[in-house]
């Protein structure tokens, strides 16, 4: 399937309503990582000093690297699609939805750039890689000063730890929103995180299949 194809085939889950397969898949993914994230690193701060912690902000680094290489590829995804409107974009939930999201999409660069920065700093012969796979390189920090690279830790460092609060703040408010969209509003914006069976619209690409048919490939 090439990328029009595919762009067709999530629009057609939109014009019924309804998230992508692949949206769905990016959203609850990179949640998921976001938590863990979010728990691992309260843990690894309780940690005592030593070689089991720094290997544990290895892999807290590559965990943050892989968020960000996902973020860039659900960025690029949602520009070029149009969306299911659930919400609308003038009203005062639709602008608030607008600000969590981006603010999200803040959270899924700033946090693993702070902790690259970070990394960066500390005199480690460890390697970086994105997902364990891909090679990721230190930024060149050695070159730089000592007092140099204190500012800088403490820069990053300051950064990551606000940014951390704030989005331990926004997840349970973006969660909340959810429910009573849900509960008063009665609208789809919830279920359509769920309902991955597609638009029931003859000949819309991404259409589910009626009963007793075979269920073909995406039309280009």
């Amino acid at each position: 399937m090439n990328l029009v194809a595919a762009i067709e085939w999530a629009e057609g889950y939109h014009r019924r309503g309804l998230y992508s397969p692949m949206g769905v898949a990016f959203h609850w993914v990179m949640a998921a990582l976001m938590i863990f994230q979010l728990a691992h690193g309260w843990y690894l701060e309780w940690q005592p000093v030593g070689g089991n912690k720094y290997v544990g902000y290895q892999t807290h680094t590559q965990i943050g690297l892989t968020i960000m290489l996902l973020g860039t590829l659900r960025l690029f995804w949602h520009s070029q699609l149009s969306g299911p409107g659930n919400v609308d974009g003038a009203s005062l939930t639709g602008k608030a939805s607008r600000l969590l999201q981006t603010w999200f999409y803040v959270s899924f660069f700033a946090l693993p750039i702070s902790g690259w920065v970070m990394w960066s700093t500390l005199p480690s012969d460890l390697p970086l890689s994105v997902a364990g796979v891909i090679p990721f390189p230190n930024l060149p920090f050695d070159q730089l000063s000592e007092g140099l690279q204190h500012r800088l830790m403490q820069w990053a460092a300051t950064t990551h730890f606000w940014i951390v609060w704030i989005t331990t703040l926004v997840i349970p408010g973006h969660a909340g929103a959810a429910v009573l969209h849900y509960v008063f509003k009665r609208d789809r914006v919830l279920p359509s995180m769920f309902d991955l069976n597609g638009p029931r619209v003859p000949g819309v690409v991404g259409s589910a299949p009626e009963k007793g048919s075979v269920a073909g490939p995406p039309r280009t």
